[in-house]
């Protein structure tokens, strides 16, 4: 009888400690998913096919030196002695269908041939380059080309930030520089 009231005694006292020992609750509250929906039949993406693409698309343009920046005519070529350093825009486009897709690209701000720049840096603007050679967005938009394999087109660019038409080194105002282009996707 002694052994029965222990084990009963010791699975009582072990329920109550596992009950005792009952997660408490910290905190509770809800997870959104926000997005859209759109009828787009072409997507453009900065990192490859299946990464998150969208419609306003972010290039990091990093800290630059003045004395690094090249020109309107030479953007890869620096106006000092510090390396022009370009930042790599790898562009995937997926369409549903056709054999070749067009981005055309307009500046937020024309600057020469470039694109201009808001927030504090003056004297520079940001210029692209395709395959070495500079787009020329003084005439207005610049239209590029590429097939589609698959539905799959790369465009690869290149982004410099350059001194404005006729301005020296000396003439750069370090500060942020932001600059924006608007895009048009189409295909055939």
């Amino acid at each position: 009888m002694k052994k029965i009231f222990l084990s009963v005694a010791i699975l009582s006292a072990l329920g109550v400690s596992a009950v005792s020992q009952a997660a408490t609750v910290g905190a509770t509250g809800t997870i959104t998913f926000k997005g859209q929906i759109n009828a787009d039949s072409c997507v453009i993406h900065t990192n490859g096919p299946g990464s998150a693409g969208g419609r306003d698309l972010l290039v990091d343009m990093g800290s630059v030196s003045a004395d690094s920046l090249g020109t309107e005519a030479q953007p890869t070529v620096s106006g000092g002695t510090i390396t022009a350093l370009p930042t790599d825009v790898a562009l995937t486009l997926e369409c549903v269908s056709g054999t070749s897709v067009e981005l055309a690209l307009t500046p937020g701000i024309a600057s020469g041939k470039g694109i201009g720049v808001t927030g504090g840096a003056q004297g520079v603007q940001i210029m692209l380059t395709q395959a070495g050679n500079a787009l020329d967005f003084s005439a207005g938009p610049v239209t590029l080309n590429a097939p589609l394999n698959a539905g799959v087109a790369n465009i690869d660019l290149r982004a410099f930030y350059t001194r404005q038409l006729g301005k020296a080194v000396a003439d750069v105002v370090p500060g942020n520089a932001v600059g924006t282009a608007s895009y048009v996707l189409s295909y055939n």
